[in-house]
């Protein structure tokens, strides 16, 4: 088996369960967009599900990094990337994030759900922006210590030169986001040469 066959079984392995591997094949080479582009994307995925428990920031950014892979708008534009893979690609079922906000900074008695598009800029500029720009990470894993029950609490931020205030549920953050970047592919490769 060659290079090439090898990192497309690879790819695979992540699909296996939705289509046979012809099946498989067939909707790659029907993508819209360079193939290779896709392989690269779900192996940043693949070593996403692998970092993400010794070290979930850079599971985010890995996760993050697949959208700019493809390159939907273009290579030089990471955020127009990002933006546009989600928007276009991510089911409606998975639109409700774990990033709740305060509009404007109003203190209401509860927050909002941030809407699908406001949830992916938050990620993209204090989750994949900051911690490959300036090493700031938001998912560090708290210590384990004996005898100590360590209660994850939320995140309560706001983006430089912003007025809404968010409140981010940092438990559940990088699984929602790893179950939208998976399906997100899938439903981009499933779509394959339909008309």
């Amino acid at each position: 088996m060659n290079n090439t066959e090898a990192k497309i079984k690879e790819v695979y392995s992540s699909f296996g369960e939705r289509l046979s591997y012809d099946d498989f094949k067939n909707k790659l080479d029907s993508l819209p967009v360079d193939k290779w582009n896709f392989v690269r994307a779900v192996l940043l995925y693949q070593q996403s599900v692998k970092c993400s428990k010794c070290n979930p920031n850079v599971g985010m950014s890995l996760l993050c990094s697949c959208a700019d892979a493809i390159q939907l708008v273009g290579e030089g534009k990471p955020k127009e990337n990002f933006m546009k893979f989600y928007l276009n690609y991510c089911p409606l079922s998975l639109r409700t994030s774990p990033i709740k906000y305060f509009p404007e900074g109003k203190l209401l008695p509860s927050p909002l759900t941030a809407p699908f598009e406001k949830a992916l800029h938050y990620i993209y500029k204090q989750f994949r922006c900051l911690f490959v720009h300036e090493g700031i990470g938001r998912l560090d894993i708290a210590p384990e210590i004996e005898g100590v029950i360590m209660i994850p609490f939320p995140l309560m931020d706001k983006i430089k030169k912003e007025k809404d205030v968010y409140l981010i549920d940092l438990d559940k953050i990088l699984s929602w986001f790893d179950r939208v970047t998976i399906e997100s592919l899938s439903t981009m490769l499933l779509q394959a040469g339909k008309t």
